[in-house]
């Protein structure tokens, strides 16, 4: 025992007299009392050997009790229990750790790079030994900051540098910004220009970062030299010399436009979430692609789902099995067009029952002219529907049993006029009577072939059969039989084309384009029939000059029961026309429109896509 006493003298006492900066303290944990120190030691950190000897490390120096940010006791304290539980050496990266000034009035602003080592003899710790290097006045580091201040002053953003989250330097773009003082910035100060509420989550987020050696980002608000709220992007990143930490350099951008402008946009849709919540229809939004971002709480209420059942493609399962394939049929040739998307489906309520709706979407555009999102709504139309359908079942009874007694008195009336024609000496009146009962019984067939008709679009039985045929021919046919009065019909462009379509339903819609341009624009000199082609399709134009339709109808001729009347004039007919027309190209995959300009007159067209032989 004295032996080993003897040695533990004689290795104090040499270590004592090392050139290098040592403690050698007793692994008494929380006090590590300091054993020995060299003489070097003595003098870099100002202090007697006899003021040491027996005196807890943290005793004989402590953290500057004015700088909150101080936390080279706790460092200090983590790397002495770390040696000691795995009895091996632990570097430290470059500590802050003023020393105590003489009378300990005041502390001297130290930089050092700890490293501590364990003493183990019979894999016991005797003693750590505290070995720092003296880096505050580097050459090296002095170059460095010099460097670095002169960049630093000059950048527009606001920069900070600190020793674990102590303060050691501010720029210049900051001391303006915040109106804070180099001096008063610097230890815990500079947190005097965050704000209050904002501060306490800065200093954990950068507590953080020092202790997991990482880099962090941070928006967040800070006070001006007027006391004026700024938002400001930081970011903040461990700096290092030969691999160790030395200090963290943070640097802001005032981002305060570009916040308050984020601020109204989160406004904005917390007012359009309100507004869209409160009305009586689904409201949803989709992405370019057709997923679906939102959806209102009616949407909600009226299925009974979750965000999660109905999410990109969930909405489809709450469509009908009978309508999911025609309705995303509508909804992809939106996505690949850019058309409105218009369509009428059955949605499966919270109830279990499948109610008709009427599904509408737009697609909305940046500056650059590319779909962004698509906004859509969702009307409940069921009672309207229910109703229509009584209504086409009505009319398609009532249309049946009409047929058969006018097939009958037209044959009887036809039969009639042959009597009359056999008579040498007819009564006038008679023969005038028999040709207007004639011409009105004519009439009322037409209008309940086209009651039938739109009962069978109604109930998707319209049926088309295609076959090949000579347009131009069919055209010039059709025509031919039409009362035009003293309108002359002038056929242009192409001279022949086979088309693949229902030649009576093509017949169908050419012949209702020229009666309605017959009818409604009479004072026009004469009616233009061109046709012409395109890489994909087959166009038939009807143009006439006549006084023309006003622009906020056009969007409605195509509709049933619609009918284009002034207060002046009102023409027969059940307004259908229009309607099965439009139906028949649909049906045939065509494209069906209007142009038209008051006092210069209308185009009404549609095209047949071309199909190969």
């Amino acid at each position: 025992m004295t032996t080993l006493i003897k040695e533990q003298e004689a290795m104090l006492a040499i270590i004592k007299n090392l050139p290098g900066n040592y403690l050698i303290l007793l692994p008494n944990t929380p006090h590590y009392t300091i054993a020995e120190v060299s003489a070097a030691y003595n003098v870099a950190t100002y202090s007697r050997r006899e003021d040491l000897i027996g005196v807890s490390v943290f005793e004989a120096f402590p953290d500057d009790p004015n700088d909150p940010a101080a936390d080279g006791v706790l460092n200090l304290s983590n790397s002495f229990a770390e040696v000691l539980e795995t009895k091996r050496n632990h570097e430290m990266p470059v500590q802050r750790y003023p020393v105590p000034a003489a009378g300990r009035d005041s502390f001297i602003e130290k930089f050092w790079v700890p490293v501590n080592t364990p003493v183990i003899v019979n894999d016991q710790v005797l003693y750590i030994i505290h070995s720092v290097t003296d880096v505050t006045q580097s050459k090296q580091l002095k170059s460095r900051e010099e460097y670095f201040k002169a960049l630093a002053d000059e950048s527009p953003f606001m920069i900070w540098r600190s020793a674990g989250p102590s303060c050691i330097y501010v720029n210049r773009a900051w001391i303006e910004t915040t109106g804070i003082s180099f001096e008063n910035s610097l230890g815990s100060g500079y947190f005097n220009a965050f704000h209050p509420e904002d501060a306490a989550l800065q200093k954990s987020l950068l507590k953080q970062a020092v202790n997991n050696n990482e880099s962090y980002e941070s928006t967040f608000r800070i006070l001006d030299h007027k006391g004026d709220i700024r938002w400001v992007f930081m970011r903040a990143s461990p700096s290092q010399v030969h691999g160790a930490t030395v200090e963290y350099i943070g640097s802001m951008i005032d981002v305060t436009t570009q916040e308050l402008a984020a601020q109204r946009i989160r406004e904005s849709e917390k007012q359009f979430r309100q507004l869209a919540d409160s009305i009586i229809q689904m409201i949803w939004v989709t992405d370019a692609e057709g997923m679906h971002e939102y959806y209102n709480q009616r949407w909600y209420d009226f299925t009974g789902t979750t965000h999660e059942e109905t999410e990109g493609e969930g909405w489809n399962h709450v469509f009908h099995p009978d309508d999911r394939e025609r309705a995303w049929k509508v909804w992809r040739h939106s996505l690949q067009t850019g058309t409105p998307y218009e369509i009428e489906y059955r949605l499966r309520k919270y109830t279990g029952e499948y109610i008709w709706v009427l599904g509408r979407a737009a697609p909305y555009f940046d500056n650059d002219g590319n779909i962004i999102k698509w906004f859509g709504t969702c009307t409940d139309i069921n009672e309207q529907k229910i109703l229509q359908q009584q209504k086409d079942e009505f009319i398609n009874i009532a249309s049946h049993e009409l047929k058969t007694p006018l097939t009958g008195l037209s044959a009887n009336i036809q039969f009639m006029e042959k009597m009359l024609h056999k008579r040498q000496d007819p009564d006038p009146l008679f023969v005038k009577l028999v040709g207007a009962s004639y011409t009105n019984v004519r009439k009322l067939n037409k209008l309940v072939d086209e009651l039938l008709n739109a009962n069978s679009i109604g109930t998707g039985e319209l049926a088309v059969k295609k076959d090949w045929f000579e347009l131009i021919g069919l055209i010039s046919e059709a025509i031919a039989y039409l009362n035009t009065g003293e309108i002359a019909i002038r056929q242009t462009g192409l001279k022949a084309i086979d088309v693949h379509a229902d030649a009576g339903k093509i017949e169908q819609v050419v012949v209702n384009y020229v009666n309605n341009a017959l009818k409604y624009a009479s004072e026009s000199e004469f009616i233009e029939i061109n046709v012409s082609e395109s890489d994909k399709d087959v166009k038939v134009s009807v143009i006439d000059r006549g006084k023309g339709i006003a622009e906020e109808k056009l969007k409605y001729l195509f509709d049933r029961y619609y009918q284009v009347e002034s207060k002046s004039e009102r023409y027969s007919g059940m307004g259908l026309g229009l309607y099965i027309c439009a139906s028949i190209i649909n049906n045939h995959g065509g494209k069906i429109g209007v142009e038209s300009t008051l006092s210069k007159g209308s185009t009404f067209w549609f095209t047949i896509p071309k199909d190969e032989r």
